[in-house]
């Protein structure tokens, strides 16, 4: 069927949009009613402040004993002693804290320290190992190859020992012997340990040695005299000198009291008056 001519042409009515559901809506067909955050937060609040009241309630957290790797003379005890955790808790305790206690003492070279749970203090030590057994009056202590004065633990056999006869201690402060609050490390001249080290190799029926500042080290020579090498590494040239200025004086029907060589280059001997 035709339509005139300048009719507009009709068109369907659309059907109208979907509406869309506002979100508050929603939001409330998830929510059960009733729901409210705020118990949620308090609720986490107060499981956290519960688990942290336990934490730092319970005795096992609190540090009783320590592990100790490393350590051959000092007992566990000391070094437990020293590291200062005793009863406190795990959280607490900062390992450098630690680390620089232990290392107070002249026993040790160097110190690790680490934290595990619940209350784990792990301490792995390198301690100077003794090289010699210095006598200070009716005081012994162990000197290690750079000349740290330590405490004595035990007897070495195979160990040097050194008598000082000299009026005045030939070592810094602080240590065993010496007042607190003084920040130097105690120390005896490492050339005077090596020196005796050195002797005692060269010559193993040595068990004794003496120093006083002014000879350094000497010993007591089995034929009746003293002979006197001062400190250093060239024990096995001053030690050759001697031998030859023994011997010569020897074949001189000439008994000595003394002999020097703590400058081979110009050693001399000594005779009673």
């Amino acid at each position: 069927m035709s339509q005139p001519i300048g009719t507009p042409r009709r068109t369907a009515p659309t059907a109208p949009a979907a509406r869309r559901k506002p979100r508050s809506r929603v939001a409330r067909a998830i929510a059960p009613a009733g729901f409210n955050w705020r118990w949620v937060s308090a609720a986490i609040v107060v499981t956290i402040s519960g688990l942290l009241a336990w934490v730092f309630s319970d005795p096992v957290f609190k540090v009783t004993r320590v592990e100790v790797g490393g350590a051959a003379y000092v007992p566990v005890e000391e070094v437990f002693t020293a590291a200062g955790v005793a009863n406190q808790h795990i959280l607490e305790i900062d390992p450098d804290v630690v680390r620089d206690r232990v290392l107070l003492s002249p026993s040790f070279s160097s110190a690790q320290v680490g934290l595990a749970w619940p209350a784990r203090v792990i301490i792995v030590v390198r301690e100077r190992e003794p090289a010699l057994i210095w006598e200070q009056g009716a005081e012994r202590y162990w000197v290690d190859v750079n000349g740290n004065l330590m405490l004595l633990r035990r007897e070495l056999p195979t160990l040097v020992r050194v008598i000082n006869e000299g009026e005045a201690i030939p070592f810094q402060c602080p240590g065993p012997a010496c007042p607190s609050g003084d920040e130097q490390r105690v120390s005896i001249d490492p050339q005077v340990v090596l020196g005796a080290q050195q002797l005692r190799t060269l010559r193993t029926n040595i068990d004794v040695l003496y120093y006083d500042p002014a000879h350094g080290l000497s010993y007591q020579d089995g034929r009746g005299w003293r002979g006197y090498f001062g400190s250093g590494t060239d024990m096995d040239v001053k030690l050759k000198v001697y031998e030859t200025l023994v011997e010569n004086i020897l074949s001189r029907g000439i008994t000595p009291i003394r002999v020097d060589v703590t400058n081979p280059n110009a050693p001399f001997y000594g005779v009673a008056r």
